[in-house]
């Protein structure tokens, strides 16, 4: 008798719609965040093109000719070249930009470095290429364009780096540039735009499967209940609920371990004739809400039909403490009335020896409580006139 939480339909479509609106709110943050990344990749490489060009126009083949070790540098083709890379530096805002070329060792080295003589990481004419950028600067130099397809988070920030050919005015390769951009902005901007995205999608999703469950639920009508199967007074179980699960049990061969209450408000009809119909109500939804505090997994409540109900048990051998509780929880709801209302009780065990099925075991359990019904009339005072 367990209960299958997404065994309802609604659930089912509440459960489809929500995975359709969470894949689809993924594939737009990815599809957004991408496309904006993509155009942050296309403005800084625009603006390393736009550096490659200048820098190309400012050479001579002398520029790489003359320029062999660290006394070439009071040579002028050295002076007016590196006086510009500083400017273009400065203005760029580049960390690092720098011409190479293959010496006559065929050994990749630096012409002339963007950065102030000054600064610590300053590189001669004629030193040696760092090991770890040798491939790319010699890719550039067979005519390729070496972009990156990220920006590099680093450990002195986030930057973009790219290697370009430089040519005569004949359009021979004569050396390469290396242009290392500060991306510190762009990266933080897009990891604002992905939160921002990723806030929205999430904020949508949320918005629209909360929407969609409402509506869906208003439309198919249950709110939480299938009406075809609720009691409208008690909201419990109804008897077509229970004459289903009782069958399902039986076709399923599931008798085994089950238990069978019955129950009856007794005197139900003197409360209506003395005190009004309001309070034989009052008497029905009183001990529905006590039946619906003892649902579990392995019990189910049912309204059978107007002052009876039953509980299916599932492996509760010995229910007696839990049916008595019932019946003093009610007790001290009766007592405050003018007429001897109670509940009599009646149960009994699926009895492989005894019952063909459950509605056997269902017989056995009303004719317990009947007893029970001429136990508590035994034991009623007459009542005072009201």
């Amino acid at each position: 008798m367990r209960k299958r939480y997404f065994s309802r339909v609604d659930r089912q479509v509440a459960m489809l719609l929500s995975t359709i609106l969470i894949l689809s709110s993924l594939s737009i943050y990815f599809v957004t965040t991408q496309i904006y990344y993509r155009s942050v990749l296309k403005s800084l490489t625009g603006r390393v093109k736009n550096i490659q060009e200048y820098i190309e126009h400012q050479l001579t083949p002398e520029t790489f000719s003359d320029i062999n070790s660290k006394e070439d540098m009071n040579k002028e083709s050295y002076q007016k070249l590196k006086n510009q890379m500083e400017e273009v530096r400065d203005i760029g805002d580049l960390r690092y930009l720098y011409t190479a070329k293959k010496n006559d060792a065929g050994k990749l080295v630096y012409v002339v470095d963007g950065l102030p003589e000054t600064a610590d990481d300053f590189r001669y004419p004629g030193d040696l290429i760092e090991v770890e950028i040798q491939e790319k600067l010699e890719s550039a130099l067979k005519g390729e364009m070496v972009l990156p397809d990220k920006i590099m988070d680093t450990d002195w920030g986030d930057i973009f780096i790219a290697y370009f050919p430089l040519h005569d005015e004949d359009e021979k390769v004569i050396g390469a540039l290396g242009i290392e951009l500060a991306a510190d902005v762009e990266a933080a901007t897009f990891q604002e735009v992905s939160k921002s995205v990723s806030a929205v999608c999430v904020t949508f999703c949320g918005i629209a499967i909360a929407a969609s469950i409402l509506i869906f639920r208003r439309i198919s009508n249950p709110l939480y209940r299938d009406m075809a199967n609720t009691d409208f007074m008690t909201k419990l179980k109804n008897r077509n609920s229970y004459e289903t699960d009782r069958e399902n049990l039986n076709a399923r061969k599931r008798m085994e371990g089950m238990t069978v209450v019955v129950i009856d408000v007794n005197n139900l009809k003197l409360a209506n004739d003395c005190l009004g119909h309001d309070i034989g109500d009052s008497c029905i939804i009183n001990a529905a809400k006590i039946l619906q505090s003892v649902e579990s997994a392995r019990i189910t409540a049912y309204r059978y039909g107007g002052d009876e109900f039953v509980l299916l048990m599932e492996n509760q051998p010995e229910p007696e403490a839990l049916l008595e509780s019932i019946k003093d929880r009610f007790r001290k709801y009766a007592d405050k009335l003018k007429v001897p209302v109670a509940l009599a009780v009646g149960y009994a065990q699926f009895d492989p020896k005894l019952d063909k099925d459950i509605r056997d075991t269902q017989k056995r359990a009303d004719e317990q409580m009947y007893q029970d019904k001429m136990r508590i009339k035994e034991k009623e005072e007459p009542m005072e006139s009201v």
